[in-house]
């Protein structure tokens, strides 16, 4: 860092200073996966540690950001009846994002590299909530008023789920596509959006699209009273092409996160969250999703509910899969 600040503050005769800011980066995640909803400290329960340290650097018109991404999970053993099941151990320490954004063209951001992608605020299926990198590059432009795009192309990710055993992270290749369309007005944000994503490596072949989907959202948000805001949004999901994903329990996460700004720490925000996933049976089929939460100063309390219902419903609920999430952030 010593010899970055020489630099910037001593430019050659004749040339303009280079404005180079550094911002270190922090953040750590706590989960303890309860593998049975109606027992704790059951056999195949597990709890996660992770943390992801980084940096980054800007200039002008250009910014890079490198964040590693450890993790540790300790898991009990498993019971007889389900010896024969490997269980997935993402003790791994991966570079979780090196990316490079550039900002000089009107209305446009442009990143290319290792980076998290997200459509619509909407959950990836697949590989465990989604907890993906990709090597991609990224279009962002939103050059007509209340109208804005989102493209991008990847060319492999790189996922703490993607295999049961090896060494991890595990890095597939293959195509995946994402598009986004968003319109904002009044009353809040419409999107429309589609993408291909998740690979798994298989005996049989290199890797394996599992997720084809597509759907819309709309979000927005109300001030009600002084100091309170309604945050609201509704959703709707089609996934087809992914294999089927028998269930062999019902598992519970609880989890605590934290996002530490080391330069500014009342930025720093610390997030409560317990979800579950309940009677899956494939990962085919269209979910519907209400999700609504209040905020109040740093304060926000808020809960989603979804109801995914398989393609080949007939009208069983048993097989519909319920997912209730309720969070606090504060």
């Amino acid at each position: 860092m010593l010899a970055l600040s020489l630099l910037a503050s001593a430019p050659p005769l004749g040339a303009q200073p280079i404005d180079l800011h550094i911002a270190p980066l922090f953040g750590t995640e706590l989960r303890y996966e309860q593998y049975a909803a109606d027992r704790l400290a059951g056999a195949n329960d597990a709890i996660l540690f992770r943390a992801r340290p980084g940096v980054s650097l800007s200039s002008g018109l250009w910014s890079i950001e490198a964040v590693g991404d450890a993790a540790v999970e300790a898991r009990r053993t498993e019971t007889s009846a389900t010896a024969g099941r490997v269980p997935i151990r993402p003790d791994a320490v991966q570079l979780g994002e090196l990316k490079l954004e550039y900002r000089g063209l009107p209305a446009t951001q442009i990143s290319v590299g290792r980076q998290h992608l997200g459509m619509a605020s909407a959950s990836f299926t697949g590989d465990r909530d989604g907890d993906q990198t990709f090597d991609a590059a990224r279009l962002r432009w939103s050059g007509l008023p209340g109208l804005s795009a989102d493209l991008a192309y990847a060319w492999s990710s790189s996922s703490q789920w993607a295999a049961a055993e090896g060494p991890l992270p595990a890095t597939v290749p293959g195509e995946n596509l994402f598009a986004q369309l968003n319109w904002t007005n009044g009353f809040g944000t419409f999107s429309g959006y589609a993408y291909q994503i998740d690979q798994r490596n298989l005996a049989d072949s290199q890797f394996r699209l599992l997720n084809q989907i597509y759907g819309a959202r709309f979000a927005g948000s109300r001030r009600v009273g002084e100091d309170i805001r309604l945050n609201y949004a509704m959703g709707y999901v089609r996934q087809t092409g992914s294999v089927a994903n028998a269930a062999g329990g019902a598992p519970t996460y609880w989890q605590i996160g934290s996002r530490l700004d080391l330069g500014e720490l009342g930025a720093t925000q610390t997030s409560y969250r317990r979800f579950a996933a309940n009677g899956i049976s494939t990962l085919n089929g269209n979910t519907l999703s209400l999700a609504t939460s209040a905020t109040k100063g740093r304060m926000t309390l808020g809960a989603t509910y979804n109801d995914f219902r398989p393609v080949e419903d007939t009208n069983a609920i048993s097989t519909r899969d319920i997912r209730i999430s309720l969070g606090l952030i504060f």
